[in-house]
């Protein structure tokens, strides 16, 4: 884990609309900002369904932050950044697997220009640095017509917690990995990135992110537990597949686990994993 400066019980700046937009490569899309929502993403739910044409909520505080399976995020004033984008996908909802790890590569590139920090990927949807989460990914998807998918891709990532009780799991910030505060800069790279990988990904599928995704991949070359839904595999994770399926080696073979089907948990038994050809990212 990189030194760097403790966080204290000093807030970040608050989030400034005007600075925010000064830094989009698209000034003109239409953003908000709130005080306080249950979930960003639940409330950019509400604002579509109005018929607001807004693409981006973000918020200082989420009173009943959502994380995968329902669990709660832990969001506290003005600690971290809690942001949703809404993306029109012309396409059905299955061809929408990899959603998570496009938008965890998509905070992973803002992140490393924001504060210079390398962030691990867990598949799905965990962003960590050196094992310590450091915020998520939830998507949620709809589906209007037979080719259109709405998703609303939620982002939540620990910036300065300061003095403030975090999670149930060991937990990072970007303060405390030696990074900047600076939440407005922070949020536009990050709809930057996420506009530009989402674009990508609905034009091209996930196959063209699975080198980035090899480079950020924390279970690779790991040996893992998968459980839930019946499942109870153990095995070495090999990477992802072109659809962002996780690759798991037993000793029956290769299965191929897909996102929302299990959780993962590391075992203390690990070693490099081979690569597995076609089926895993080079």
């Amino acid at each position: 884990m990189a030194t760097g400066p403790q966080s204290d019980s000093r807030l970040p700046p608050t989030l400034d609309p005007a600075r925010i937009r000064r830094l989009l490569l698209d000034p003109k899309l239409p953003f908000a900002i709130e005080s306080s929502v249950d979930s960003t993403n639940n409330r950019l739910a509400q604002h579509l369904d109005r018929g607001q044409p807004l693409r981006v909520l973000l918020a200082e505080h989420q009173s009943a932050g959502r994380g995968r399976h329902g669990r709660r995020w832990l969001s506290p004033p003005g600690r971290g950044l809690y942001l949703s984008m809404a993306w029109d996908f012309t396409t059905r909802a299955r061809a929408l697997s990899a959603l998570a790890l496009v938008a965890g590569l998509a905070v992973a590139d803002a992140i490393a220009r924001h504060s210079n920090i390398r962030l691990g990927l867990k598949w799905p949807n965990d962003l960590q640095v050196g094992g310590n989460k450091l915020g998520g990914c939830l998507i949620d998807l709809r589906q209007p017509g037979m080719q259109r998918c709405l998703a609303i891709i939620g982002i939540g990532i620990n910036v300065d917690l300061g003095s403030t009780a975090g999670p149930d799991q060991p937990w990072t910030d970007l303060v405390r990995e030696g990074g900047c505060n600076d939440r407005n800069r922070l949020a536009a790279m990050l709809i930057n990135a996420l506009e530009r990988d989402l674009a990508l990904f609905e034009q091209s599928g996930f196959a063209v992110f699975q080198s980035r995704w090899k480079n950020h991949d924390v279970l690779r070359g790991r040996h893992l537990r998968l459980t839930g839904n019946g499942t109870d595999l153990e095995g070495l994770g090999c990477g992802v597949d072109a659809s962002g399926a996780l690759l798991l080696e037993t000793t029956t073979g290769v299965h191929t686990i897909r996102a929302g089907e299990v959780s993962v948990r590391h075992l203390n038994r690990d070693r490099r994993a081979p690569d597995r050809g076609a089926m895993g990212p080079r």
